[in-house]
């Protein structure tokens, strides 16, 4: 479970441990944050990720998860991977106009610059490192979950960090996907699917699925939209619960590739899939 220590993540890691009685892993960059009550619960084990302003690769980040993975379980398998890391930012305020000095084109390209990487840090990278993990540690019939996000189907106006990584994770479901035999791509890519499976037979198997919510009813989100309408936001239970039934009955997975969007009604979380 990446992002083991999120809003989302803790509680899909705490429903897969508790209530579908599995061994659930967590990687993060804090173990248990100050906010997060474990007195009924724990990881049973945990992989330390190199914060932002360590200013790691994607070397280091995917490095640093399959060293812990392996040092973990050695040669067993993995049933799962879910990769729930992510962070919402907008856009830095363009600095324009006819006036400006030297300093300040400095300091708006920086500001630029930082908010996406950090949308690429926050969104994109971990779902890197989880894929080169997914297809060196899964076991015949794994499920791997990517977050992504339903604007990110879209332009993104005000926040093309956020967009542009959301769509990156949302690329590696679908490539991964293509290399496993449950996808729904042409004949050409499927070929070329096979072609990849030789070096690592497992992913035949693997389902690769991508969840795209709206908005995601977290602490930090009802903190930063105090107005919204809360009614309409997924809550991470009903994430969770779709997991489980995915991980407990293939069958009800999507096709391998699949973006699926997730929304809220009256009558409960709805999940369809967009592509």
């Amino acid at each position: 479970m990446l992002g083991s220590s999120g809003a989302l993540g803790s509680t899909v890691a705490r429903y897969l441990s508790r209530e579908q009685g599995m061994t659930v892993l967590g990687a993060d960059v804090v173990e248990v944050p100050s906010d997060f009550n474990s007195s009924d619960w724990e990881l049973d084990g945990f992989v330390s990720l190199p914060t932002m302003a360590q200013r790691p690769s994607v070397a280091d980040i995917s490095a640093e998860l399959a060293s812990g993975i392996f040092n973990i379980l050695h040669n067993e398998q993995i049933d799962t991977i879910v990769c729930a890391s992510g962070g919402w930012g907008g856009d830095p305020k363009p600095m324009v106009g006819q006036n400006l000095e030297a300093e300040q084109v400095l300091l708006g390209a920086h500001e630029y610059g930082e908010a996406i990487d950090k949308m690429i840090y926050m969104n994109l990278v971990p779902v890197i490192a989880a894929g080169y993990s997914a297809q060196t540690f899964m076991g015949p019939n794994g499920l791997f979950v990517v977050m992504g996000a339903t604007a990110a189907l879209a332009s993104t106006p005000g926040m093309l960090g956020y967009g542009m990584a959301k769509a990156g994770c949302h690329h590696i479901v679908q490539t991964l996907g293509a290399t496993t035999a449950n996808s729904l791509d042409t004949k050409v890519k499927k070929r070329e699917g096979r072609r990849q499976r030789q070096f690592a037979s497992n992913m035949g198997t693997m389902s690769v699925v991508g969840i795209l919510p709206a908005t995601i009813d977290t602490p930090s989100n009802r903190q930063a939209m105090p107005e919204a309408d809360l009614d309409s936001w997924t809550k991470p239970l009903d994430i969770a619960q779709e997991i489980g039934k995915w991980i407990e009955t293939p069958s009800l997975r999507p096709h391998s590739g699949a973006l699926v969007k997730v929304s809220s009604t009256a009558d409960g979380p709805v999940f369809e899939i967009a592509r």
